[in-house]
């Protein structure tokens, strides 16, 4: 088993961020590629619009998304088609935010071994007790996981080539935030598992680099938190009519 590759997204400007993770990341010998994230705030509105769809956007989210939304997610997308142009196997995609437990490489690691059996790895999870419908451990004391309900946060998630391919086909044209569409898995009929506990966390109190870039509106109106009621029963709806059955892959074994 080889480490994946790992690519790391960050703004030009954020340089105190790149050298924290970097200095983690070769505590860990974990070699990883940078990724110049899109900076939102500086696009033009027809610049913006290349990826971001505001119809699509009215239609299936609760308020517009602001421009560091918008660079975010046009960033995680630079990072699928990097997988499928080089065509990786999978490769870990990381935000600059975090931090990482000395667990992250030896399950990137067993994962990588076993891409046929999922599309998405999520290695963050923000919820203490989550809801879990089947798990297996992949490691003393941390499980492989599908939940309920697909994580939110892309902190860190590995991808394999056939996730990026399905993210890529289904969401080039996007209306809500990237975390959120994964949440959507039916539509682009992904496969999301996730590790739990947490083997990325967020910073404490770091500055978020989204909210620093909101030049535009971005509060859910009274039309905007009526439209969100619809969409939560209509998200609850599909989430009972669709079951992902795949088994979890068994990838730990106790000595």
């Amino acid at each position: 088993m080889s480490m994946p590759p790992v690519f790391v997204i960050n703004l030009d400007k954020s340089t105190e961020r790149m050298a924290k993770i970097s200095k983690r990341l070769d505590e860990l010998e974990v070699p990883f590629e940078r990724i110049s994230a899109v900076y939102g705030a500086e696009l033009t509105q027809k610049e913006l619009e290349i990826n971001y769809d505001p119809k699509l956007n009215a239609k299936k989210y609760r308020r517009e998304l602001p421009c560091g939304e918008i660079g975010c997610y046009m960033s995680h997308i630079k990072a699928w088609k990097t997988i499928i142009e080089r065509k990786l196997q999978c490769a870990m995609v990381l935000e600059d935010d975090i931090t990482i437990e000395k667990e992250f490489k030896v399950f990137a690691e067993r994962l990588a071994s076993s891409t046929d059996d999922f599309d998405i790895v999520k290695f963050f999870c923000s919820k203490k007790n989550p809801n879990i419908v089947s798990s297996f451990p992949i490691g003393p004391s941390h499980q492989l996981c599908r939940f309920r309900k697909v994580l939110s946060g892309n902190q860190g998630q590995l991808i394999t080539y056939d996730g990026a391919k399905k993210l890529l086909a289904t969401y080039e044209r996007f209306g809500r935030p990237v975390d959120v569409d994964i949440q959507h898995w039916w539509e682009s009929g992904i496969n999301v598992l996730g590790v739990f506990p947490s083997v990325v966390k967020r910073i404490e109190n770091a500055a978020s680099d989204i909210d620093s870039q909101d030049t535009r509106k971005n509060k859910t109106t009274m039309t905007g938190a009526l439209r969100n009621i619809g969409l939560r029963l209509r998200y609850e709806y599909n989430l009972f009519a669709n079951h992902q059955t795949q088994p979890i892959p068994k990838l730990y074994k106790k000595n």
